[in-house]
C-alpha cells in the first residue's frame, strides 16, 4: 500500500482519521491484533493489524483493515465497523477521533 497525500476535496473527518491511524500503526508504537480490537471473524485473534484502507466515496467510505499473522507476509482484508474503529483509535491514544453513532 502506498501512502498518498489526501486531496483537499477528500479531506473528510473519516479519511483524516484513517491517515492518522495508519501513521500511528506504521510508527510501531503499539501492535494491534484482531482480538484486541474485537474482530471475531475472517482472521485469527492474533492476526496483526498492518494498515487501514478506505474504499468508496469520501463522504461515506468503507474502512478495511489489512491483517496478517505474526511474521507473515500474506494479508487478509477485513471490513471494520464503528466499534472496531473506536477500539483502534482508543488503543492508539488518538482521543480526538470521532466515529459515527
Amino acid at each position: 500500500m502506498h501512502e498518498h497525500e489526501l486531496a483537499p476535496t477528500t479531506h473528510t473527518v473519516e479519511l483524516r482519521q484513517v491517515a492518522e491511524m495508519n501513521a500511528a500503526l506504521a510508527s510501531a508504537r503499539r501492535r494491534l491484533t484482531a482480538g484486541s480490537i474485537g474482530v471475531r471473524t475472517a482472521v485469527a485473534p492474533d492476526a496483526v493489524l498492518r494498515s487501514l484502507e478506505a474504499q468508496g466515496p469520501p463522504s461515506y467510505p468503507y474502512i478495511y483493515g489489512h491483517f496478517s499473522g505474526p511474521g507473515a507476509q500474506d494479508v487478509t482484508l477485513v471490513e471494520l465497523h464503528t466499534a472496531h474503529l473506536r477500539a483502534i483509535s482508543d488503543q492508539l491514544s488518538l482521543r480526538s477521533h470521532i466515529w459515527g453513532g
